[in-house]
């Protein structure tokens, strides 16, 4: 129905943001009161400004309707999308108690998906900023709360990020951007701080008590916080390039550089050799992050710093925790992109082909799909290096284009399955020899890679369609011809193809 159905909002909207208003009461007597006799209730602890703590409690009956109207309000804006600007503010509006929920931090997400929602409509009105900012300056000065709450922070700057990627570009102003800037960097660094206060700690609990489990817990949810905050900081690179590298560049620059040299010169030398060798592998885990977003929203703006990173990550490309592989390969598909990128083509596409051929070489056991991510992640980064270096690589080519060939198709990472996967049908398309083969020698055995990936999570829609539009182009002579190599299944499939192409 979509914009059919916008007629009934004037009657139904009302009535479902009135639920928005539900809110946990301080637990009294009379709150007790109130109370369904038997009825399940959801307990919190707030410590108020003079340090008291009460208690405040709800019934689970109102969180699940205070839960079911944001979801149905969600559905509303995403379904409905342009029909739905008329009634962004008075939604808006409403949403704002539920930012200070306090009973579940997944009510607290939720209401902040909504408004980025509601960004997102407005954005295709023009309407975008408005709603932005309001929403910063509501989020922001809960990360200087004196009360340390890792899951409500880590909840504030997703939804920063979800805000600040679906209201587009140039809704910040210059001196916004660098208060998000400034704020998402404080709060790493307070996290950085509490994790060290804890390592300390910790190390004491293990020799006393022999227990960590609760400590990992906590360090989990501040590695976790620590991403979610750095992918603000991504988000500002987004929509906001230049204003970023003019603003905040410099002081994340400063944080790689940090992250980096942690792994060489430890920051609390006094901790045990086990939690610096764990606290290094996240540092630099971090850095990459931030790196591939460099890299992938600041493009050419980045490039004269590459000296103070790409070594680094080139370095990481054969590490032995694929933890560093995965994103130093990552890396590399998008710096692969920059022709400054020529001079390290050939010593990285040599990298890159050794992860490949060893992990596809493994065989399929659940321990090794992190190596296969890994191995996923390097064909497209390899592919990027053929495609755009190819003057570079001179000989090495058919090698490289055999080995990127001969490791598909992807098998643990749907993104990057999708970009390969789509690579591999455009350049059949194309009939690029290096890849169809002398007299489409190659042929068979790619037409048998698409047939196997057709219409699952590793290609998109379109691909999928592309895959029956070859099919039917190469005829059915030709597929059967192909299909004497093919196990029953792939026949199957096959023709299955061929008649929903056909339909």
């Amino acid at each position: 129905m979509k914009e059919d159905f916008a007629p009934f909002l004037p009657h139904l909207l009302p009535g479902i943001l009135e639920k928005f208003t539900l809110a946990p009461k301080e637990f009294t007597a009379d709150a007790a009161g109130d109370l369904d006799e038997g009825a399940e209730v959801s307990l919190t602890m707030l410590q108020q400004p003079d340090g008291q703590m009460k208690v405040l409690v709800m019934s689970s009956s109102e969180v699940e309707d205070l839960i079911h109207a944001l979801e149905c309000v969600h559905a509303f804006v995403e379904k409905l999308g342009k029909a739905y600007v008329p009634y962004v503010q008075q939604t808006a509006e409403a949403l704002l108690p539920v930012f200070d929920f306090s009973i579940r931090e997944e009510v607290r997400n939720l209401a902040f998906d909504v408004w980025g929602q509601l960004v997102e409509t407005a954005r295709a009105e023009g309407q975008a900023q408005a709603l932005t900012q309001k929403f910063m300056q509501i989020t922001l000065p809960k990360f200087g709360a004196t009360t340390v709450d890792v899951d409500a922070f880590k909840t504030c700057a997703d939804g920063v990020s979800a805000c600040l990627k679906k209201a587009g570009p140039n809704v910040l102003t210059a001196e916004e951007l660098m208060n998000v800037s400034q704020v998402a960097l404080k709060a790493i660094k307070e996290s950085f701080d509490r994790r060290d206060k804890e390592s300390i700690e910790k190390s004491k609990k293990v020799v006393e008590a022999g227990d960590d489990d609760d400590v990992n817990d906590e360090e989990e949810d501040e590695g976790l916080l620590r991403i979610a905050l750095c992918e603000v900081l991504g988000a500002l690179m987004q929509h906001h390039a230049d204003s970023f590298v003019a603003a905040a560049l410099p002081l994340v620059l400063e944080l790689v550089a940090k992250l980096f040299s942690s792994a060489v010169a430890p920051t609390n030398p006094q901790l045990p050799k086990n939690v610096l060798t764990a606290i290094a592998l996240e540092d630099r885990k971090l850095a990459l992050f931030i790196v591939c977003d460099f890299l992938e929203h600041l493009k050419t703006r980045i490039t004269g710093h590459w000296g103070s990173f790409m070594p680094q990550m080139v370095e990481d490309i054969m590490h032995q925790n694929p933890e560093l592989r995965q994103p130093a390969c990552y890396g590399m598909s998008l710096a692969a992109k920059d022709p400054a990128f020529a001079p390290l083509s050939v010593d990285v596409s040599q990298k890159l082909a050794q992860i490949i051929t060893q992990a596809r070489g493994l065989e399929k056991k659940k321990t090794h799909k992190p190596a296969q991510g890994v191995a996923d992640n390097a064909l497209t980064a390899l592919v990027e290096i053929l495609l755009n270096h190819s003057a570079t690589l001179g000989a090495a080519q058919p090698q490289l284009w055999s080995v990127w060939m001969g490791g598909l198709p992807c098998q643990e990472d749907g993104e990057e399955g999708e970009k390969n996967h789509a690579t591999l049908l455009r350049l059949i398309q194309q009939e690029k020899p290096e890849v169809v083969g002398e007299g489409g020698a190659n042929l068979p055995k790619l037409v048998q890679i698409l047939v196997d990936v057709y219409k699952t999570e590793m290609v998109s829609e379109e691909t999928s369609a592309g895959i029956g539009k070859l099919v039917v182009m190469l005829g059915q002579a030709r597929l059967e011809q192909y299909a004497g190599g093919y196990s029953a299944k792939q026949q199957k499939k096959l023709a299955r193809i061929m008649k929903e192409a056909a339909a």
